[in-house]
């Protein structure tokens, strides 16, 4: 693949910018292939209505496979309509018992937490609140004592 892109000179006062390539010659053979088309369906045209013969051949020929296309198309339908039937049968059968596993366990997870909850971490957070106050109230007693005795200031 090549790029259609070519970088420009440009001063130091301005970016270099990015500017397409011209395609003159892609441009040139895209518009020959759309007049040969239009070329070819015009004759396709003046060719059916000069031979009326070929053109009832050529339409027969069109609605038969039109005609196959439509059973073909109806085929996939009918199996179309199978694999849904099957997809469904699989989330009601497969999935719906999988989602009510996740949901026991959810709830078993849920009672799990309440019970550790109520039986370690509430009591766990009485002793150390306990503990934190006794903390303080030895280190009040401790200041106390030492303001009652009355300090001594050392001079520098």
């Amino acid at each position: 693949m090549e790029d259609n892109y070519e970088l420009t000179p440009t001063t130091d006062s301005q970016r270099t910018i990015e500017q397409p390539k011209s395609n003159t010659g892609r441009n040139i053979a895209i518009v020959a292939g759309i007049v040969v088309f239009l070329a070819l369906i015009g004759l396709a045209i003046y060719g059916m209505a000069t031979n009326p013969e070929f053109t009832a051949v050529l339409r027969d020929i069109f609605i038969i496979a039109l005609a196959l296309v439509t059973i073909v198309i109806g085929l996939f339908l009918v199996i179309l309509i199978f694999q849904l039937q099957s997809l469904i049968a699989l989330l009601r059968d497969e999935i719906k018992p999988i989602l009510e596993s996740a949901n026991q366990t959810a709830s078993t997870v849920r009672g799990t937490t309440t019970f550790v909850s109520d039986s370690v971490v509430k009591p766990m957070i009485g002793v150390a609140s306990v503990a934190t106050g006794v903390a303080h109230a030895f280190k009040l007693l401790a200041v106390a004592r030492g303001s009652g005795r009355g300090r001594q200031r050392v001079r520098r």
